[in-house]
């Protein structure tokens, strides 16, 4: 399989073959019949930073979801807030293992200001919720303890 890069220019589009274009790879979503594309590469430093910037945007979106969840529950255990974090953890090294050579430095930092409030949020919550559970512990013993003589 060879890969090609096309240029476009107002009067005419010229296909040049190349062999190792540097850039960042991606299988799209085929809605077209017409045409089965498997991988693209993108070798534009602005239109990559963009694709990143949307696909980065679309998981801190779910990513938000769940830990709203999780901080507006009551009964919110510390395995969902582990969960959380664990998801947290996954992005950040997503971004910085991957996405790292792609973006602007100035957007990675603003990304990971964005996870890093999360990951306060959550250990936030999981120190209340170790409150809690050991408030709820004393209340227990001194039930069980009552008025002996």
């Amino acid at each position: 399989m060879s890969n090609y890069k096309i240029d476009k220019d107002n009067k005419y589009q010229t296909v040049v073959q190349i062999r190792d274009l540097d850039g960042y790879d991606f299988r799209p979503r085929n809605k077209v019949n017409q045409i089965n594309v498997s991988k693209v590469t993108i070798i534009d430093n602005l239109m990559i930073d963009k694709i990143l910037t949307v696909k980065f945007d679309r998981t801190f979106k779910k990513l938000i979801a769940l830990a709203m969840r999780v901080l507006n529950d009551d009964d919110a255990s510390d395995d969902d807030v582990r969960i959380v974090l664990d998801e947290e953890k996954l992005i950040k090294e997503i971004l910085q293992n991957r996405y790292a050579k792609y973006i602007r430095h100035e957007k990675e930092l603003l990304f990971l200001k964005k996870l890093k409030v999360i990951e306060n949020e959550m250990r936030m919550k999981q120190i209340a919720i170790k409150k809690k559970a050991i408030y709820l512990e004393e209340l227990e013993r001194e039930k069980s303890k009552g008025r002996g003589r």
